[in-house]
């Protein structure tokens, strides 16, 4: 019985969701817990309520899902201020210490926050986990930062940023 606890966090909207053996067994967005609306912060009470509905201790997981790999935003970030300077130069000094700080690191915060976790944090491109709740219909909405060549239904999609999705 394999289970995996995927998160969200540190960005916007918050939430967990945990899996055992392919079948979602809970999720929950931390704003239901706080009623801040985009609560950005780790989702401990998502992540407790996902938990308890297995009935499960962080010990028991198998795998933690982690829905962005930080180092690749990173240097997307990065790229992207270097294409606009000077003009995000005052953005690029707001955002650049929580990077360094907070978000560039999350595989400690994550384990720091599920306690007796030992087992292995993966980490998924963003964009993949928007696409797997969609390509099952067939439809896919291509949005934002988007890097990347998709295979959906047979077909290759480029979706290069800000560009629709062309076969």
């Amino acid at each position: 019985m394999t289970t995996i606890l995927g998160i969200s966090a540190y960005y916007h909207d918050s939430a967990a969701c945990l899996v055992r053996d392919g079948e979602i067994i809970a999720a929950a967005q931390e704003e239901r817990f706080t009623r801040k609306k985009h609560d950005a912060d780790f989702p401990r009470h998502a992540v407790a309520y996902c938990l308890r509905e297995g009935n499960l201790k962080p010990e028991e997981l198998d795998y933690v899902g982690f829905y962005d790999k930080p180092l690749l935003k990173f240097e997307r970030i990065l790229e992207n201020y270097l294409g606009v300077a000077p003009k995000g130069l005052r953005s690029f000094l707001t955002a650049m210490p929580v990077w360094l700080k907070e978000k560039l690191f999350t595989k400690d915060p994550l384990r720091k926050h599920l306690g007796a976790f030992n087992g292995r944090v993966l980490f998924a491109e963003h964009q993949v986990g928007d696409i797997s709740k969609m390509a099952r219909s067939g439809v896919v909405s291509l949005a934002g930062e988007f890097w990347a060549f998709l295979r959906v239904r047979k077909k290759w999609w480029l979706a290069p940023m800000g560009a629709q999705g062309q076969e």
